[in-house]
């Protein structure tokens, strides 16, 4: 999914942006959790609430930000209520011991609300900031793993709480974590297993 084809296919897209062909930039915006985008994926009806379903979700983010600036989206799916996925954090994080990302879940909206922060601490020894993650969602097990190149190789696993509702349909949905900061995403791709 690149900027451009998130631009024509998502079913919102926060207006406080502005897009090239190699990304899309959100600026601060009024709102703390605030929905960056949501594409739909899944429509509701096609999928039973037992069907098996993993996701995986590749993202490259703009590497300039993140080393510099406030930045810590999440990605991940929800249901139309529950959303499931994993932050990503910036360079300036890793120094409080977070790690790179970790599990979040909460109540889609116009802003993540609700959220609950799962195994957010321990951080690797690289301490260099990576723009590209490997999210996998496996759906029907309420657990996830994310996956950078630190250490050469760090995972970092969540176990969800929350459950979705497949019937519902599935959408993939961006959340930046604090009013001020700034996203740059250079593309998404999803695939659904």
């Amino acid at each position: 999914m690149t900027p451009s084809w998130l631009e024509a296919h998502a079913s919102y897209i926060n207006k406080l942006r502005s897009s090239a062909s190699e990304q899309l930039a959100f600026k601060a915006d009024l709102l703390d959790n605030a929905a960056l985008l949501k594409v739909p994926i899944i429509p509701a009806g096609i999928l039973q609430d037992s069907t098996l379903v993993t996701l995986k979700i590749v993202v490259s983010m703009d590497k300039d930000i993140g080393k510099k600036e406030d930045s810590d989206p999440a990605y991940g799916v929800s249901d139309g209520v529950s959303f499931l996925g994993f932050m990503t954090v910036d360079k300036q994080n890793y120094a409080n011991g977070d790690s790179p990302c970790f599990g979040i879940e909460g109540m889609s909206g116009d802003s993540l609300t609700g959220s609950r922060l799962i195994s957010r601490f321990g951080r690797p020894n690289d301490s260099f900031y990576l723009d590209h993650f490997i999210i996998t969602l496996k759906l029907n097990e309420h657990w996830g793993s994310c996956y950078t190149a630190h250490d050469g190789g760090f995972v970092k696993t969540a176990a969800y709480n929350k459950r979705l509702l497949l019937s519902n349909g599935l959408n993939l949905e961006v959340y930046k974590n604090n009013k001020l900061e700034r996203v740059g995403i250079k593309f998404i791709e999803l695939t659904v297993m």
